[in-house]
């Protein structure tokens, strides 16, 4: 494990200082910290890295954002998502875009080095917590498809429904089926509900 560089993406800087130290003693790795995901992006050559650690909410772009832009840049990394969030759509979305592991920022220190070591093992890694939060929402009918995520989004951006239906190639009819059937799934009435929803869940 001399030769493993681990990046830590993250904006909180306490955090990272700790991390650092835990994952340099535990793992002898080479550790860079970066304080903002678009630098990390721009100035940092990320291929050399073999595994990147990931916050979930940041300035400039989301978690989700930022891996999707990195694996454009390098095919062989690893994402390990280290958050506070626990929702469980958040936590779904991040099991099925196939990333390589999910922990709390509230788990077990020693939980740092056993997903670090497992993913880089070529398996993915999700705490107990995380899994159990999942358990709580099994029924993934409930959670909303990629293009009614793109209408959330949108919609929390301040889209009117023709500026939605110009910008994604859709009929106007298209982008209020889309609305009411998100509605009716996530069980909410206002476009005030559909902004909360965004906000929480990290679209924005």
């Amino acid at each position: 494990m001399s030769e493993l560089k681990i990046l830590i993406v993250d904006d909180h800087v306490l955090f990272c200082t700790g991390i650092e130290q835990i994952l340099k003693n535990l793992l002898n790795a080479e550790v860079t910290v970066c304080f903002n995901p678009i630098d990390a992006l721009t100035e940092l050559p990320l291929h050399e890295y073999q595994i990147i650690l990931v916050d979930m909410d940041m300035p400039e772009i989301k978690g989700f954002e930022f891996i999707k832009r990195a694996k454009a840049i390098t095919t062989d990394c690893k994402f390990l998502i280290v958050s506070m969030h626990s929702k469980p759509s958040i936590l779904i979305k991040a099991k099925r875009l196939n990333i390589d592991g999910y922990i709390l920022k509230d788990d077990e220190m020693s939980t740092f080095q056993e997903a670090i070591l497992e993913i880089m093992d070529g398996r993915q890694y999700f705490t107990h917590k995380v899994n159990s939060f999942m358990k709580l929402r099994e029924d993934t009918k409930a959670f909303v498809s990629p293009r009614e995520e793109q209408i959330i989004k949108l919609i929390a951006d301040g889209k009117s429904m023709k500026d939605i239906s110009d910008e994604l190639f859709i009929s106007h009819e298209t982008v209020k089926t889309h609305t009411k059937n998100i509605k009716a799934k996530l069980k909410i009435d206002t476009r005030a509900d559909l902004i909360k929803y965004a906000v929480e869940n990290l679209l924005v």
